[in-house]
């Protein structure tokens, strides 16, 4: 989560760090942040079956439907109608939590990573866009157990590896000096080399 925060704040500083080293090619390259929300189906209701063939008992269990999501980019323009970006993303934790009884057990988890992909746009005054590109990333995870009002960490793991990423979005055109308004939908496949676990991003972004 301090990631998440420290990586926000860093964006609110890049409008001014690009206006320090414009050069010639400013009008090609860009910085850019998404913020929205993250999706992935934990599968809780898998799991919470699996406990109470084991245990012999009634589970029950909430889960997030979605975490905090950010992005920050790198962008350059290749041609009027593609470019390539260098990004880094970090979600905030999302968690499932099974109770049997008066006990009850949790797993969270949290993704991080780089990821490089081209931008096509077929009308360069704005519209929609598609993406294509990888991603490296790594999936923390961690697990806990309440017994008798007393958490006890159980578990954690992190998982590392790459994907294919993928989404659509929508410019809505851009100022005289490049920076403007988006909203997209990518998909990140197997985040940290994992099959299966893969994420939705819905976002909301701006070039600056």
């Amino acid at each position: 989560m301090y990631k998440f925060i420290s990586f926000f704040i860093l964006f609110v500083l890049l409008p001014f760090t690009k206006t320090l080293v414009a050069d010639e090619n400013d009008s090609k390259s860009y910085f850019g942040i998404d913020g929205g929300y993250a999706f992935v189906d934990l599968k809780a209701e898998e799991t919470a079956q699996t406990l109470a063939n084991l245990s012999g008992s009634t589970v029950t269990y909430q889960e997030d439907q979605a975490a905090g999501y950010l992005r920050f980019y790198y962008g350059f323009a290749v041609s009027e109608n593609l470019d390539l970006q260098a990004g880094y993303f970090n979600t905030s934790s999302i968690s499932a939590t099974y109770t049997i009884g008066a006990n009850s057990a949790s797993e969270s988890y949290e993704a991080s990573g780089f990821d490089a992909s081209f931008k096509f746009r077929p009308d360069v005054q704005g519209g929609f866009y598609a993406k294509l590109g990888v991603h490296y990333s790594e999936l923390t995870g961690n697990a806990t157990i309440t017994i008798g009002g007393t958490t006890y960490n159980i578990a954690s793991a992190k998982a590392t590896g790459s994907g294919l990423m993928y989404g659509l979005g929508y410019d809505f055109g851009q100022n005289v000096d490049g920076s403007g308004w988006k909203v997209g939908y990518d998909i990140y496949n197997s985040i940290g080399g994992l099959s299966g676990a893969d994420f939705g991003l819905m976002y909301l972004g701006y070039n600056f």
